[in-house]
């Protein structure tokens, strides 16, 4: 018996270390860190003109984890869109108004000041304006992330 107690000893020790040292190369494990210098900002079409996103970790429009940044200026206006991922979303600064439904009601709109934190379920309609200041929020989802407009002619994307 003390053979077999050892024996398994032995190979826990063996296992582990081999866990460890495969965890050691698993350069996955490595922080992903983005500092604000390392924000390259692009603009995003698919939203008011002048908005700017950057991509923080992943890729949105592939499957998987992502975070991405947007920067919307001032006085603009989201139309009734939808997104099909499901997604949280922290303002960072500046005063987002959002709200659900599938028509623009500004008496519905809910004010989401910096710091706040919100979940977005998928395919859900909703709508959103800036007032007076530039927004910075962060989301995170799983991708493919992208925007559906109710009305087709309300896509940045569409108009010339």
């Amino acid at each position: 018996m003390p053979f077999f107690k050892s024996g398994i000893s032995l190979l826990v020790i063996l296992v582990t270390s081999g866990f460890c040292a495969a965890l050691a190369a698993d350069s996955s494990l490595e922080y992903d860190r983005v500092t604000p210098t390392d924000l390259k900002w692009s603009p995003l079409p698919s939203m008011p003109k002048g908005t700017q996103t950057t991509v923080l970790h992943g890729h949105p429009g592939k499957p998987g984890l992502y975070t991405v940044r947007l920067k919307i200026p001032a006085n603009s206006k989201m139309p009734v869109h939808s997104h099909p991922d499901e997604r949280v979303r922290v303002i960072i600064s500046g005063t987002y108004y959002s709200a659900l439904g599938d028509k623009v009601d500004a008496s519905k709109l809910l004010s989401f000041p910096p710091g706040t934190y919100s979940h977005v379920p998928p395919k859900v309609w909703q709508f959103a304006e800036t007032k007076d200041e530039e927004v910075i929020f962060e989301i995170t989802g799983i991708g493919p992330t992208g925007i559906d407009y109710l009305n087709a002619e309300d896509d940045p994307r569409k108009q010339k």
